[in-house]
This record gives C-alpha cells, structure tokens and sequence, in this order.
C-alpha cells in the first residue's frame, strides 16, 4: 500500500510539475511575442535615391489599436544595419492609449554605395488596464535602400561670340556679341563688357538678371574707333558667383572717307513749279544733318532738309517754288560726317531760251569739296506733265536722274 501510495504520490507530483512547466512556457511565448494590437505600421524614408555621404531620416509609424484596452509605452527606437551597427536611436518616447500612433524620425548615413537592409527597432513595455506590465515589447521592420555615387555632373560654361561689322575711323560702328548657355543650369547676374584690348576704346556694358538653360542672347554695342587699322576687341561676361569667361576677336577699321555729290533739277508739273534735290553719298560713312540750299544771281532756291544719307546710297527731296528759276545758280549740301563737317557744292546752268520753246535746258556742274571732281551733263524735257531727262557724263558715275 505504501508502495501504492508512493507510486500515486509520486504521480500527482510528476503531474503537477509537468503542468507548472506548461504554464511558464506559455509566459515566456507570450512575452516574446508582440501583442497584436501593437505594431509597426508603417516606414518612410526621406531620401529615395540618396548617394554616399548623404543623411536620410527615416521616420516608422507606431500604431496602438483601438481594440486594446491597456496602454504601449514606447521606450527605445533604434535602426541598424546588416552588420548590427546602430546608426542612431531615440530614447522615452511616451505613451501610446489605444488608438494612439507616434512618428519617430532616426537617420542613417552611408560611406559605400550599394543596396542597403536596414532594420528598425522599437522597444517598449505594455500595461494592462490596471497599470501593471504585462509584456516587454521587441517590434521590427525592415528598410532597404540603394545608395549611389555622387553624380559628377560637368558644369558647361557659357559660350560667348563676338561679330564686327565693316568699321569706319571717327564714326559709330555696331559691334553684335552673343552670349549662349548650353547647361541644364540657368545663369545669374550676367554683366557683359566691351572694350579694346589696348584700352584705347571706350569700354561699354549690358546686364541681365537671369539667362535661361541652354537658351542665347544678343548684344549690341556701338563703339567709334578712334582711328584707321586693325583693333582687337575683347568681351568679359561675368555670371553668377564671379565666375567669368572671354572672347576675343579683330575688327579692320577702315580711314573716314567723305566723298558726297549734290545736284538739283527744275521740272514743271500741272502748272507747279519744282526743285529736285538729290544727295549722293559715294563715301564709307553715314552722312547726318544735312542741308541743302540753293543761291542764283536773281534768287534764292528754297532751302531743305534730309535726316541722313547712308554710305553708297542716295536720297531725293522735292520742293516747290514760286517761279521757275533761270540762269545760274549753285547749289550746296552741308553735312555732319564723323566728327567734323563737311560740304559738296554744284553749279547749275538754267538755258533761260527754254522758256519760249517749252524746252527746260539746264547745264549741270557737279561739284565737291574737290573742285577737279566736277562733270557737265544736259538735262532736257517737256512740260505740260511730262519731263524726259537725258544725261551726258565724263569721269562720274551717274546713270540718271529720278
């Protein structure tokens, strides 16, 4: 019976030892677990394609569902590597009550590029709804991110192109220089200058705020050389931090050469008497201001105007008289050319037996401010509303009149 008894004693206490080991093992498992209304919900990463050397902050969402009824304190947030290197943590973070989320940023920084496994780690302690603990908490989640090379992008610098015209000595000449951006970067601060590389020209600037990516401007500049030869002109553009850039080019400047003809007509018209002026410009400069009047033995020819008369062109001006002009009278053209001013004359000869035949006969003397630059030719029409002009030259290059 003792026997008995010891065998029954024996089993109660191997029963009772075998449920007391069942019951600490479901403990254990349970405490190694996360509770289901507690996880990690979510991860966001500052930096999708970081390279080497950049800090990204990586920020998991900590959720406590609406179904617990105790509270999650959140003690600890860390992220590693795969190696187990903590990049960095944040310490007491608070008190998650149900329904409550938390937002913890960490960074991470990588010396080597590559595919990157991070892990993040949160620690905490959950309560029941009488406050005592009942779980230590140890949530993941992973994060994987590829890290690059620094790009080596290379900055295009602007080009910049300067384009001369034919220049004449003593006169304004346009000087064109184009400034083009061909990187995918807009430039500042633009300041453009202009000058001789002697020094002796006066130097001229343009500024822009802004110059678009791969998009070009132009300049122009109006410079006067001071004299005959060949200048060689330089451009600076400076651009946004005092970065700079230059071009260089030649202009061939050509001596100032005034060679300027004048020479008047009298024609008659529905019973209107007319003067017509014309002014030739044979030189390589523009003529300004020019006056044109007109003086005989019994008269004055009346006096008019033209603005200018570019070089190699020739410009008409009519004006009406009281009376036809007979006899001889000259003719004068004054004009700014350059910095000084000049003068071209011409002679001209009214048949005055015109005036009986209905013939307008006149004898033209062309003349300049060289006086062996003269021609004679004949000019002779109709009136009544017809004019025919007819033209006899030596050493000119005269075709014909309007």
């Amino acid at each position: 019976m003792t026997a008995k008894i010891d065998r029954e004693t024996g089993g109660i206490v191997g029963l009772v030892m075998l449920l007391c080991l069942l019951t600490v093992g479901s403990v254990v498992g349970a405490a190694a677990a996360a509770p289901a209304h507690t996880a990690v919900t979510g991860v966001s990463v500052s930096e999708e394609d970081p390279e080497t050397g950049d800090r990204i902050i990586i920020t998991p969402t900590i959720s406590h569902s609406g179904s617990g009824s105790g509270s999650f304190e959140v003690t600890e947030v860390t992220v590693e590597d795969s190696s187990g290197t903590k990049h960095s943590e944040a310490n007491q973070i608070g008190v998650l009550g149900a329904g409550d989320t938390a937002e913890v940023p960490v960074s991470a920084r990588f010396d080597t590029a590559g595919d990157k496994r991070l892990t993040v780690h949160v620690r905490g302690r959950y309560y029941d709804s009488d406050g005592a603990t009942s779980e230590i908490v140890h949530l993941k989640r992973p994060v994987f991110v590829t890290v690059s090379e620094p790009s080596t992008s290379t900055t295009v610098p602007p080009r910049v192109h300067i384009e001369t015209h034919n220049a004449v000595a003593e006169t304004d000449t346009t000087v064109t220089v184009k400034v083009s951006n061909g990187d995918d970067e807009a430039l500042t601060d633009l300041s453009l200058r202009l000058d001789s590389v002697d020094g002796e020209m006066q130097s001229r600037t343009a500024i822009t705020p802004v110059l678009a990516a791969e998009n070009s401007t132009t300049y122009d500049f109006t410079v006067e050389p001071s004299e005959a030869g060949e200048t060689a002109l330089k451009a600076t553009l400076r651009y946004n931090d005092g970065e700079s850039v230059e071009a260089f080019d030649t202009v061939q400047v050509e001596p100032l050469r005034d060679d300027v003809s004048v020479y008047a007509t009298a024609f008659e018209e529905n019973d209107t008497v007319s003067v017509r002026y014309r002014v030739t410009n044979h030189g390589n400069a523009p003529i300004d201001d020019v006056v044109i009047s007109g003086v005989s033995n019994e008269s004055l020819l009346p006096t008019t105007s033209l603005q200018s008369v570019d070089a190699a062109t020739s410009k008409t001006v009519v004006v009406d008289v009281n009376e036809r002009p007979s006899s001889t009278a000259t003719v004068a053209a004054t004009y700014d050319i350059g910095e000084t001013t000049g003068q071209a004359t011409q002679s001209v000869q009214f048949d005055s037996s015109a005036a009986s035949t209905g013939t307008n006969a006149l004898t033209v003397n062309l003349g300049s401010a060289d006086p062996s630059n003269t021609s004679t030719f004949l000019l002779s029409g109709f009136f009544g509303g017809l004019v025919v002009t007819a033209l006899l030259f030596t050493g000119r290059r005269w075709v014909r009149d309007d």
